[in-house]
């Protein structure tokens, strides 16, 4: 089987920057660390799996320069870019022309077996979803950016519906697998 795709969505941990939800419910310090540490554990559960090509897309786009290379230095970093979080990952799955995965860096529950599970159902349909007990979805996988141009368009983020937004998105004649439903941390 050829190497999973696998690109994790990250803010630069700051206190400034990001989880303003989480933030306003714990603290910004504590939200930072928790933040912090839940990237740190995301990273170690697919870093050193051979099976895996991971790489970190970060915001903002400072985050390249910014960021410690002596995090995880064999991680290749890319920019998500400007706009909303449905062009940056446009912006990533169009540009891949292979089969590509993307994920948060906020689901504790995830495993190596749920990926390479989704990566197994990119051979059966061109879309792959893992969906988030809040009505979005913490997993996208495609295996042909052509084939869905505005798939992003007209989606509310954080919201119940959010998932549902994305699948009517998707022309009707296109296999969508799911994989688990996970709780993602906002």
């Amino acid at each position: 089987m050829e190497k999973v795709n696998l690109i994790i969505f990250a803010r630069r941990p700051e206190i400034s920057i990001g989880k303003s939800r989480l933030k306003n419910r714990i603290g910004k310090a504590l939200g930072a660390n928790f933040y912090y540490r839940n990237l740190l554990i995301t990273i170690l559960k697919f870093h050193n799996d051979e099976r895996i090509n991971l790489k970190l897309c970060v915001t903002p786009d400072s985050a390249l320069k910014n960021w410690s290379n002596s995090i995880f230095p064999k991680i290749e970093r890319i920019r998500q870019g400007p706009g909303d979080i449905g062009e940056k990952m446009w912006r990533i799955l169009s540009k891949n022309t292979n089969k590509t995965i993307i994920i948060g860096s906020d689901i504790p529950n995830i495993t190596s077996k749920i990926i390479l599970n989704a990566w197994k159902k990119l051979y059966l349909s061109n879309i792959v979803l893992g969906p988030a007990k809040d009505g979005g979805f913490w997993l996208i996988g495609i295996s042909n950016s052509k084939k869905f141009k505005g798939l992003f368009n007209d989606v509310l983020w954080s919201n119940k519906n959010t998932l549902g937004q994305l699948i009517k998105n998707i022309h009707p004649s296109e296999k969508i697998s799911y994989v688990d439903t996970l709780e993602d941390i906002d």
